[in-house]
């Protein structure tokens, strides 16, 4: 993300839109993922009320 529009809420303003979308259509979870270097990312996903579900698999395919 842009630094500059870093803390402006617009991701807090897209996360609530989503959870709203999400409940209307009777899902029961939001999962998200974010590279594990992504930190800011992670601090945000805590604060929104997410919880760290680590085990993910990748293949890679030549």
């Amino acid at each position: 993300m842009d630094k500059t529009i870093r803390g402006k809420g617009i991701g807090n303003e897209i996360e609530e839109f989503c959870t709203e979308l999400a409940k209307k259509r009777n899902c029961d979870r939001l999962e998200v993922h974010c590279h594990s270097r992504r930190i800011d990312a992670h601090r945000f996903y805590s604060r929104q009320g997410y919880t760290e579900s680590p085990k993910y698999f990748i293949k890679m395919i030549k």
